[in-house]
């Protein structure tokens, strides 16, 4: 049972009483980082709402290749597909960085979805926000650079991080952006030789937070939008 205040975004929203409802079936487990919390096509389990770190959401091919499709962090859960109604995952979700999270078991989570009001639109405002990232991350894919994308995905990662640190290794790093190894190798020379980032062995640093969002393609600001509009609505 969780016990403190959440750091959650979704449930830091709650009425006190609809909290105090909530917690007792909220159990706090830490992230390990490449964690899978959720198979794709397997029935759900549990949900999680991230306290920090970041899970994502990411797709699966026969190659045994993986893309991203979007990224949560302590203003959302994961699945969306469980606040929908499915009884089985879409996509897997597994942990990009390390932190802490409050699961609940999916029976649980459902019932407090019929039972508490306020709860039951906070998810659905998050539904929609996550729908607008995938969307838009979907379309970046296709038309944007890798040196783009990477500068876009950094930014979210610090945004849902909240830190300029981020525990992080080219090899995943080119893993959620679809490309190859070599490729993210060079961008973040690049980066690194503009003073933008800096990359040491299984960590990188963002200097130039302003800098960075110069590099980045308009997705940032349009995905960015999406969760301002998303927490503007969580607190009216």
């Amino acid at each position: 049972m969780a016990s403190k205040k959440p750091r959650n975004q979704i449930l830091a929203a709650l009425p006190q009483a609809e909290w105090q409802k909530l917690r007792l079936g909220c159990q706090s487990v830490e992230l390990v980082n490449g964690q899978v919390l959720i198979e794709e096509g397997e029935p759900f389990a549990n949900v999680y709402f991230p306290e920090s770190g970041i899970i994502s959401t990411v797709s699966v091919f026969e190659t045994g290749q993986v893309a991203e499709m979007a990224a949560t962090g302590l203003e959302g859960m994961v699945s969306v597909a469980a606040i929908l109604g499915g009884g089985r995952a879409f996509n897997r979700s597994l942990v990009q960085m390390p932190g802490s999270a409050l699961a609940m078991d999916i029976q649980t989570f459902r019932r407090m979805q019929r039972e508490l009001p306020v709860f039951r639109k906070r998810l659905r405002s998050y539904a929609r926000a996550f729908l607008g990232q995938t969307m838009q991350s979907v379309a970046c894919n296709g038309v944007h650079s890798v040196e783009e994308r990477c500068a876009r995905w950094l930014l979210m990662a610090r945004d849902r991080s909240d830190s300029d640190v981020l525990p992080l290794t080219q090899e995943f790093l080119a893993q959620m952006l679809g490309v190859s190894r070599p490729a993210v190798n060079l961008v973040a020379r690049t980066l690194q030789s503009a003073g933008l980032i800096r990359y040491r062995r299984g960590e990188i640093s963002i200097l130039d937070r302003q800098g960075l969002e110069e590099v980045a393609c308009e997705c940032y600001g349009l995905m960015r939008q999406h969760y301002e509009e998303y927490l503007a609505d969580e607190v009216t």
